[in-house]
């Protein structure tokens, strides 16, 4: 069984240690940086949230989790526990520089069944069931990121969390509503593109699961080396614009499963 997580004091506890960790000792979800893996992170996919108020849709890539049908906080696995089953995350907002006083605890009680924590600063943390409404993530899922790189090249329509409206990478061009820039392209792992202008340092167009993927802009000054280290964690950036892949068909996906909300 879980963790007792409704006692205020434990759920103190586990955000106290989830805020005080250092960057280094955190990844993204995925358990491997530059191995791709056969499965996505457990909790990848559309999920029945059981709360008091009654069923609620939970979505979850394997690196963002979605709200309002939008990537909206990357998940920063925190090392320690040798549970496993119990999966706790740092949190970060898109567009914030730290991490959020929000910690988020996945805890498997079954292959399709899980026990979702949040533990909010100086609130009493919230535990609910969940039972997985997608399929088990295997790296075919939609809202996976595994084997999709070369998916990060092509046409893109922007979002109410971007500045424009229609954006093209190839490896040598990048066009923002009209606007081309010569650049180059490198991966830098999994789900990860590293955009080079005049041998500096532009953005990453990283893979946010689903029909989405998130431009992150570059403050100047972050170096080549930076960038290129798959085990390095940027987390400020300049902006942060999500994406989306107007052939996509997972939000059609998605939309389907939360229908089968009980």
């Amino acid at each position: 069984m879980p963790l007792a997580f409704q006692k205020a004091s434990k759920a103190s506890r586990f955000l106290s240690k989830t805020i005080k960790a250092t960057a280094c000792a955190a990844v993204l979800a995925t358990a491997s940086m530059g191995v791709a893996q056969a499965e996505s992170p457990f909790h990848t996919g559309v999920w029945q949230l059981n709360t008091e108020e009654g069923p609620r849709g939970f979505i979850a890539s394997d690196w963002l989790i979605f709200e309002d049908g939008l990537p909206k906080r990357w998940l920063y696995r925190r090392a320690g526990t040798n549970d496993s089953n119990q999966f706790d995350f740092f949190t970060r907002e898109l567009g914030e520089d730290k991490y959020s006083p929000l910690g988020i605890r996945f805890y498997r009680t079954g292959p399709n069944a899980m026990q979702y924590t949040v533990a909010r600063k100086k609130e009493a943390a919230v535990e609910v069931s969940a039972n997985r409404l997608s399929i088990v993530n295997y790296k075919g899922s939609c809202l996976s990121v595994e084997n999709k790189g070369e998916r990060l090249l092509g046409k893109w329509t922007g979002t109410v969390k971007s500045d424009f409206n229609y954006m093209s990478l190839t490896r040598d061009l990048l066009t923002i509503d009209g606007r081309e820039r010569q650049i180059s392209v490198e991966p830098v792992r999994v789900g990860r593109l590293a955009i080079i202008e005049d041998g500096k340092p532009l953005a990453f167009l990283t893979d946010a699961g689903g029909d989405y993927a998130v431009l992150q802009w570059f403050e100047k000054g972050v170096s080549l080396d930076t960038v290129r280290n798959p085990a390095k964690e940027i987390m400020k950036f300049k902006d942060e614009e999500v994406v989306r892949n107007p052939a996509g068909d997972c939000d059609r996906q998605i939309r389907h499963r939360l229908d089968a909300m009980s």
